[in-house]
């Protein structure tokens, strides 16, 4: 790790920015982070310095109101799969050139723009929820343990649910919180969150709970719309570039 004052403040600055977009609308933090420690870091330093600030960030959201506990009971079968795949996914990374693992981050970031953009989404029929959900859990899962960024095809399938906002959030919560203690056994055990990257994922959580609060200020002072609209257009570009680094 390179501990000039320049990179230091960099680091900083995009954590406090990936903070401020998770605080702000909910989500984001992964994604946005992902995509720009990867552009100056190696896979391994830019996944373990997200690692304990993705679980602080959501078990400071997960554990807010009085849904966590009705959620989890109804989608236990989507965090066992969603724990599943970050475990095998973790494994996986080692497997990976770095160059394999900008394409697949940056195609997982322009992916999930694109479709929460144009609202790329298909209701799903109750009767189908215990399908679709672990299916969608499995591939969260998969997605975190090469990427911690878990979320994508969750929160596609719980945007198709049309859940009432309350459960809604208190769903993610729920699937957040036991996804985010996951990850710190899956990447340990893979040797990405180990040693001195222990220590300086812990001080990043710092950024990011700064990050956090100045997003829960936020949010009921500026537009959501063209906000969501401002994130969706830069996690594009930064996909893209992303993509463009593993092809070239």
């Amino acid at each position: 790790m390179n501990t000039d004052a320049a990179t230091l403040l960099l680091l900083a600055g995009v954590l406090v920015v990936a903070g401020v977009v998770k605080g702000t609308i909910g989500f984001g933090l992964p994604l946005v982070a992902a995509s720009v420690l990867t552009q100056f870091l190696p896979k391994e330093w830019a996944l373990a310095l997200m690692v304990l600030p993705v679980v602080f960030s959501n078990l400071f959201i997960g554990f807010q109101g009085r849904l966590f506990l009705p959620a989890l009971r109804r989608f236990w079968p989507v965090v066992l799969t969603v724990a599943i795949g970050i475990l095998v996914g973790a494994s996986w990374l080692g497997g990976l050139a770095q160059e394999q693992y900008l394409i697949v981050v940056g195609g997982v970031i322009l992916v999930f723009a694109l479709a929460e953009h144009f609202e790329w989404v298909l209701p799903v029929p109750p009767a189908r929820e215990r399908l679709i959900g672990p299916i969608a859990g499995l591939c969260g899962g998969l997605l975190g343990g090469v990427s911690t960024a878990f979320g994508p095809p969750l929160i596609l399938y719980l945007t198709a649910l049309r859940l009432p906002k309350d459960q809604f959030v208190a769903a993610i919560g729920a699937i957040w919180s036991c996804a985010a203690l996951v990850l710190i056994v899956a990447f340990n055990r893979a040797g990405i969150l180990a040693g001195e990257r222990v220590w300086w994922s812990l001080a990043a959580c710092l950024p990011v709970g700064l990050g956090l609060w100045l997003g829960s200020r936020l949010r009921d002072r500026i537009p959501q719309a063209p906000f969501r609209r401002l994130v969706h257009l830069a996690l594009v570009l930064l996909g893209l570039n992303l993509i463009r680094r593993g092809l070239l």
